[in-house]
């Protein structure tokens, strides 16, 4: 059977178990055979019909068919995007908006974050370049890192998703990839591996570019990816953190950042029985207010919660707050 022939049938098995099948855990979307020792990753044989294996990013993710979004709508939301998922049944709560194309601000740097830790090494020393050092955006917010400061791969990882500093993103990407531009090829190259294919990102931190986008559904999948790594977990959970490293003297620095989730810091409350385990805040005028969080809740499972462009900070938190008590 030729390539063609098998990739028309995958697309119409894809559509039917998406249009059907509503949130599932991606292992039950095919079925295969128990004699397909010699199987690629490819293909699949069941019985004498060819399917293609589900791809990596299905397994484990909640799929949610664009039939299913935004039909029990509630007054009570006006942010563009909303989406609760229990992680641990891989089911939906509540979607409105979530495959909108929105600029994410700085819930960027979970995808920055995400390819840090797959391809950074955390005992990496690194030293800020003129570039990373003198962003030009006005009002651009910065972990003040100053060229030739030489800072740990890990101590600049935190304090970039602890206050969200844009010098450090550029820091942490050039760092890996040589250049921003290589570093996010990379980046979009990764996030189309986990199932991201309706996000495109030019730089690392988040500041707007009209072709900088995503969709509040991909925005869910990065952190549900992310949630495998306890390294993010430790990093992103933190109400503030002490950076300390040399300056291009030698000379020795200590920063305190504090985290940008105002849960985290006490300005804001969740509803009772409810843990922030992670998240990133993510603010610019084009992107409005912008959060996604995964928090425990009473009855042990996790949630992850996003909500993109509110129109205030306050409106941000209490529409967080809101989705949280649709949990039964």
């Amino acid at each position: 059977m030729g390539t063609r022939i098998k990739l028309l049938i995958f697309n119409f098995v894809l559509l039917c178990i998406i249009t059907f099948a509503g949130c599932s855990d991606g292992e039950n979307l095919f079925s295969y055979s128990n004699n397909n020792a010699k199987i690629t990753d490819i293909t699949s044989v069941t019985g004498t019909s060819y399917l293609y294996e589900a791809p990596p990013y299905y397994s484990n993710v909640c799929v949610i068919p664009k039939e299913a979004v935004g039909v029990d709508k509630k007054d009570v939301f006006s942010a563009k995007g909303l989406l609760l998922v229990d992680v641990d049944d891989n089911s939906m709560i509540y979607a409105d908006g979530i495959y909108d194309k929105l600029y994410p601000a700085s819930l960027t740097k979970m995808a920055t974050a995400l390819v840090c830790l797959k391809y950074g090494n955390m005992k990496d020393d690194v030293k800020v370049s003129y570039n990373a050092s003198h962003i030009s955006e006005l009002h651009a917010k910065t972990c003040y890192l100053q060229e030739g400061d030489v800072i740990n791969f890990e101590t600049l990882l935190t304090s970039f998703l602890v206050y969200s500093g844009n010098d450090a993103g550029i820091a942490l990407a050039e760092h890996i990839s040589g250049t921003e531009k290589e570093f996010m090829k990379l980046v979009n190259n990764e996030l189309a591996r986990i199932g991201a294919v309706d996000t495109h990102f030019v730089n690392s931190h988040g500041l707007h570019d009209d072709n900088h986008y995503t969709t509040v559904y991909d925005i869910y999948l990065i952190l549900n990816e992310l949630s495998k790594y306890d390294k993010f977990l430790e990093m992103a959970s933190k109400d503030t953190y002490i950076a300390d490293f040399k300056d291009a003297d030698g000379n020795s620095i200590r920063k305190v950042y504090d985290s940008t989730i105002q849960y985290l810091t006490g300005a804001q409350k969740l509803p009772k029985g409810f843990k922030v385990l992670a998240g990133k805040t993510g603010t610019t005028t084009d992107a409005g207010n912008c959060l996604a969080l995964l928090v425990s809740g009473k009855d042990g499972h996790r949630y992850i919660a996003v909500v993109m462009k509110a129109y205030s900070y306050g409106s941000l938190y209490s529409q967080i707050n809101e989705l949280l008590k649709l949990i039964k």
